[in-house]
């Protein structure tokens, strides 16, 4: 993740943009509370898109800016509100089935009428040993862990709302994998938001 100090400094991450990342205890200073890191993001910003609802209320409360669109933002991903092609598989953890949908050009970030992606009912179903799968190859699947169903859950709230904790710590993980390695992206084309 961040292997080093001066990396974090150079990605423009302040304490608070670690704190929504780690979703963890905000830190008491408020400097660095409407700093930008290199993708344009504020603190707020960051929580609105990987839905921290309670750091989003701290936030929100002390002060904080940010785009509130991207808190609406559903994610990537059609929605097809009678697809049975992905997300029947998913409903019934087969694996197989979606990894040879997927090679067949399916996303596994599509929609049903419910907004839920296939990881979605991965977790919902209890499916752990196919969603442990597929969260373990999120980059080569494409898949958008920040995808919101109708409700605003991500599949991270889908996974702690059902207790199953140690896929909510690897999604949390992934996460925190993801927004790096995009910021690390800006930084090596030379791209500065903030």
């Amino acid at each position: 993740m961040l292997d080093r100090l001066e990396d974090r400094a150079e990605l423009g991450l302040s304490d608070w943009h670690l704190c929504v990342l780690l979703d963890d205890v905000q830190p008491l200073n408020p400097q660095g509370l409407n700093q930008r890191d290199l993708a344009g993001d504020t603190p707020l910003d960051m929580a609105y898109r990987l839905n921290r609802s309670g750091l989003i209320d701290t936030l929100e409360l002390l002060g904080a800016r940010g785009n509130p669109q991207i808190r609406s933002w559903a994610g990537r991903g059609s929605f097809m509100p009678h697809d049975k092609y992905i997300h029947l598989p998913a409903r019934y953890g087969n694996v197989k089935t979606l990894q040879a949908r997927y090679r067949l050009g399916a996303s596994l970030n599509d929609r049903d009428r419910l907004g839920n992606t296939p990881l979605h009912w991965l977790l919902v179903n209890g499916h752990l040993k196919a969603a442990r799968y597929f969260i373990d190859r999120y980059v080569t699947f494409g898949l958008d862990l920040g995808a919101k169903n109708h409700q605003g859950n991500t599949v991270r709230n889908i996974a702690l709302l059902n207790g199953h904790h140690a896929l909510a710590q690897q999604l949390l993980t992934a996460e925190i994998e993801n927004c790096i390695r995009a910021l690390r992206l800006w930084r090596e084309m030379g791209l500065n938001h903030a």
